[in-house]
């Protein structure tokens, strides 16, 4: 079974383009994330990774960040009741106030589901080595990858992503121990983006032969 990380993008560029207050762009996003979480577990997926923020992204104001995160947690408030919902990353730059509610939705989610909607909260390659390096300094005589792949802030490598909104890079979203992941981009904003579109991405990406590395037999 195979795994799809989605980087949503384009809020404020959707809010611009529509005339409408960045808030209605946000509250929309929480739609539109309903919307894909139901795509990705129709297709078959185990797993949905929502790429919700960045290290980066909480230095923006304090009035974004709230929009952004309110809508993150109703998305997990309309989920949580019937799949397994879970979060993982830099977790100690997520604001209390939020994380503890997101944490509470993951304990009352269903564990035992066969589909889990994970958001990875604070993604940074660079925090997330440093993280694990200072965790166990000193501790360890080596570093190896199994240690590096049991404290990764994605649990899996990534299989499949999906980065809508027509910018063609990661912005610090990339998986650790994700080195063969298929990369999807689209240019429709996140909150134009159909079923249609949703489609199109999974046959390009199911189409491709992944070789991880080696030759065609």
């Amino acid at each position: 079974m195979t795994n799809l990380m989605l980087l949503p993008d384009g809020m404020r560029r959707w809010s611009e383009k529509n005339g409408v207050p960045l808030e209605v762009s946000y509250a929309a996003m929480g739609d539109k994330l309903v919307e894909f979480t139901g795509w990705a577990r129709e297709e078959g997926f185990t797993t949905f990774y929502i790429a919700c923020s960045s290290v980066a992204n909480y230095s923006r104001s304090e009035s974004v960040v709230a929009m952004a995160m309110n809508s993150y947690i109703d998305v997990a408030r309309r989920c949580h009741g019937d799949l397994n919902f879970d979060l993982s990353g830099a977790l100690d730059v997520v604001p209390d106030r939020y994380l503890r509610e997101l944490e509470e939705l993951r304990e009352k989610s269903d564990r035992e589901s066969d589909f889990t909607l994970h958001f990875v909260l604070g993604m940074s390659l660079a925090r997330e080595v440093v993280d694990i390096f200072n965790k166990f300094n000193g501790k360890i005589p080596a570093m190896t990858e199994e240690i590096l792949a049991d404290n990764a802030h994605v649990p899996e490598p990534i299989d499949f992503m999906i980065r809508p909104g027509g910018h063609v890079r990661l912005s610090s979203f990339y998986p650790l121990m994700s080195p063969f992941a298929e990369i999807h981009f689209c240019s429709p904003l996140l909150l134009e983006m159909a079923r249609a579109d949703f489609d199109a991405a999974l046959r390009d990406l199911r189409g491709r032969d992944r070789r991880f590395g080696l030759y065609p037999v």
